[in-house]
């Protein structure tokens, strides 16, 4: 009788560990990089970065690190850009920096398919805000 009291209260503290609904994971910071100073310094990061990051195409693990790390500077020019822009450019700089999130977490946790999905979102949202008067 010990040993199933045991058991099921083993079961009942290891279960919210067990159901942890990955949705709401956050990237880890393993990296510092300096905050972006200005629109230029933004726009340059962001453009250099959305083709560094479109020249990847395996996915496989060297690839999504090398997508992980990019994302860290990534996420600085568009916190930029949220911070610095009003009105369309502001709303869909805010749909980037959850797409990048999105990217930097399944990139980081070595998830190909789930970091394909968010990168092709992630390209659709940089062509739409490249192509408006943004900056």
């Amino acid at each position: 009788m010990k040993k199933i009291v045991l058991l099921l209260f083993t079961f009942i503290i290891a279960l919210p560990v067990l159901a942890k609904d990955d949705s709401k994971e956050e990237p880890i910071q393993h990296y510092k990089i300096a905050d972006v100073t200005s629109m230029e310094e933004a726009k340059s990061i962001f453009i250099r970065n959305t083709s560094e990051i479109k020249s990847k195409k395996k996915l496989n693990p060297l690839e999504l690190e090398q997508i992980h790390v990019i994302t860290y500077s990534l996420e600085k020019s568009i916190a930029y850009f949220v911070e610095n822009l009003t009105g369309d450019g502001q709303f869909i700089a805010k749909e980037i920096a959850l797409s990048v999130e999105s990217i930097h977490v399944d990139s980081e946790n070595n998830r190909p398919k789930k970091t394909r999905e968010h990168l092709n979102n992630y390209f659709n949202l940089a062509d739409k805000f490249l192509s408006g008067d943004n900056f």
